[in-house]
């Protein structure tokens, strides 16, 4: 049995909360390359450029994150309205059901187009929704795909940094584990999408 999608919405804002405190430990990790590389001055100049991408990685990283978590909340509205709906269209389908002799059966019909109309326009608002949400995650995910990159120049600036080589190694490790931290928070929001059902 599947899921409710408030839950697995609940479920994609967590994994996305959680690359976004990678991220934000990221962003701390560009600052303190930036701060290596000005005392480093000419050995790092190679690794100085780099530092802002890192910041800018960082910063659009936590905004798509951000992006998603707002729309995660307003499925996680939409679902619980939905469920509440569709508890309503299903007693009145019973009290057809139970009391289809009775003599004001008929009055509830229009509440009952009312609940099917309501259904159909969230479910319509769901699919829009979850468009938004797979697009958002997709492009945080090409956004990180970068840090791969980042992380592999960075290790062969810091290889050419003189002195400051071991402190700019760990800051390239840290790149890479934090962008792998990533990954792998999207990648469990992209299976929770793949198997989101309205």
């Amino acid at each position: 049995m599947s899921q409710p999608m408030f839950v697995i919405a609940a479920c994609i804002a967590s994994h996305l909360y959680n690359a976004t405190k990678v991220a934000e430990n990221l962003s701390l990790t560009a600052k303190n390359a930036k701060a290596v590389t000005v005392r480093a001055g000419e050995q790092a100049a190679g690794f100085s450029a780099l530092t802002d991408f890192i910041q800018e990685l960082a910063s659009n990283t936590i905004s798509l994150a951000q992006a998603v978590n707002k729309i995660a909340i307003k499925i996680s509205m939409r679902a619980t309205r939905l469920e509440r709906v569709r508890l309503a269209d299903s007693r009145f389908k019973k009290a057809c059901i139970l009391g289809e002799d009775a003599r004001y059966i008929g009055d509830i019909k229009p509440y009952m187009q009312q609940t099917q109309q309501t259904i159909a326009e969230l479910q319509a608002e769901f699919s829009e929704l979850l468009h938004k949400l797979n697009q958002l995650v997709e492009d945080t995910h090409r956004q990180i795909r970068s840090a791969a990159v980042i992380s592999t120049m960075s290790k062969v600036e810091s290889s050419n940094s003189g002195l400051y080589k071991p402190q700019l190694e760990v800051i390239s490790d840290n790149i890479f584990q934090a962008a792998h931290a990533i990954r792998h928070e999207l990648k469990c929001a992209e299976v929770l999408l793949r198997n989101a059902r309205i």
